[in-house]
Parts: C-alpha cells; structure tokens; sequence
C-alpha cells in the first residue's frame, strides 16, 4: 500500500511540475535597470501612473519551450513623434495611425530577446534586447494586464528620443503582448503525461 501510495504522489508531483512549467512558459520581462517617470502616464483606459512613480526597463524573452504565437497589440501612444512599432520576425509594423487594438502576430521557436524594435524620431530605434538609440528606452508597464475585455501577457511602453533614456513617461507607444504555445507544443505535453501515466499504472500493478 505505501508503495503503491508513494507512486501516486511521485505521479501526481510530476503532473503538477508539467503544468506548471508549461503556464509559465512562454513570455519573460528582463530587467537591466529601474527608472523613474517625470511625466505621468495617461493612455485612455489605463490607470494613470504619476509624475516620480518608477518602473522597470529592459527586454522581452521568450522562455517556453516549443513554438510560440506572439501576438502585439497596439494599445495607445502620447507623444510628439510619428513613433512606430516592428515585429521583424513576421515583417509587420503598427502605425499611430492604426485602430487601437491593432495586432500582429508571428511564430518564434527560439529563446531569448523577441524580434521586434520601435522608431520615434526617423532612423532612432529601440530594438528589444539592444540597442537603444540615445533618448530611448523600453519600460514595463504591467504583467497579466487587463486592459479593456482582454489580458495581455505583458504591456510594455516605449520612450521615444525627444527626452532622455531613463526619463520620460512610456506612453509614446504602448504594446500588449500575448504568447499562445502552438497545439504542436500541447501534444507534446499531452503525450509525455500520457507516457508517466502509463509507466506508474505498470509499476502500481507489479507492487
């Protein structure tokens, strides 16, 4: 019986890690530095965060396993730049002038710093692991964000040229990202629990 009782915690154990690695798979925000705002952030239909109120800078990673759907969403943008958003491994761009709720989307299957860059001024580009030009920076606004109906992995806000690199409001052009695992990736899970199950009923009987 404690064998028995034992497998089916170990197994039980082993679900739970499956799982929850692959909740967490998916989308990481890397931190380089922490910066304070001198201008609130007022994009209609978020909280406004004032003037001193501080926020994380740096990159977005992917970190699952597997493929991944990356879908941005254009969300709203103060500033005195024609500012624009590029999702590079996909080809596609969202304007000032798009919709708000405008999104692109492209396949990565591979870890680190996501393909994409913002422009503020002409040929001024923060590219999402490095580099950003002078004056501008990518911050963090918040994780599993609800902003309207929907909620969104991440939203990140972009600080375009016309002031410094650590200070400003991050609202000159503000991204929802999301991370969808392809179904190929849930297969893969689907199968491997199938697998541990399989083995444990095998080994239960044995006892």
């Amino acid at each position: 019986m404690n064998k028995i009782y034992l497998i089916q915690r170990t197994f039980m154990a082993t679900v739970l890690l499956i799982v929850s690695s692959s909740v967490s798979a998916g989308l990481s925000f890397v931190v380089t530095d922490t910066a304070t705002r001198t201008e609130a952030f007022n994009i209609e239909g978020f909280t406004t965060l004032s003037i001193g109120s501080s926020l994380s800078v740096g990159h977005l990673d992917v970190t699952g396993p597997g493929s991944q759907m990356i879908t941005y969403t254009f969300l709203g943008q103060e500033s005195g730049y024609n500012n624009k958003f590029y999702d590079v491994s996909s080809g596609n761009a969202l304007f000032e002038s798009d919709p708000i709720g405008t999104s692109v989307s492209s396949l990565v299957n591979i870890s680190g710093p996501l393909s994409f860059k913002f422009e503020g001024n002409v040929e001024k580009f923060a590219v999402n692991g490095g580099p950003w030009d002078k004056g501008t920076s990518i911050g963090l606004i918040g994780t599993n964000m609800q902003v309207g109906s929907t909620v969104y992995d991440f939203v990140i806000g972009y600080n375009d040229s016309a002031g410094q690199k650590y200070l400003g409001d991050w609202d000159d052009f503000v991204i929802g990202v999301s991370a969808v695992p392809e179904p190929e990736t849930y297969a893969m899970l689907l199968v491997g629990l199938g697998l541990i199950g399989f083995s444990l009923r095998n080994q239960s009987r044995s006892v």
